[in-house]
């Protein structure tokens, strides 16, 4: 059950991280593009954060999905886990006690 938990994270972690580097790597193009065309500092500002909040409007439509999914996911999975804490898999005909049961 932890590791079951343990992975549903990771992925939300996971696509988290990939919004953010693909909003980073568009910022950067931006920045550069203006500064080519050598526009003024405070009106760049102003035309990135404009660009910013497209983006994760942009990101929350496409994965918003897939986020609720993981985030429902993952609650079904701490609840199960507080409702029967030893709830798991075994691992190759072992116990609960963890010896092998050879009868």
């Amino acid at each position: 059950m932890d590791h079951a938990i343990a992975v549903i994270t990771s992925i939300i972690y996971a696509l988290a991280g990939l919004v953010m580097q693909l909003i980073a790597f568009i910022d950067g193009l931006l920045i550069g593009f203006m500064n080519d065309l050598h526009v003024p500092p405070h009106i760049q500002t102003i035309l990135l954060v404009v660009v910013a909040i497209a983006l994760i409007i942009m990101a929350i439509r496409l994965l918003g999905g897939v986020f609720a999914t993981l985030i429902v996911i993952l609650l079904l999975l701490l609840v199960l886990h507080r409702v029967d804490p030893g709830l798991g898999m075994t691992h190759g005909g072992s116990t609960a006690s963890g010896t092998s049961s050879k009868i």
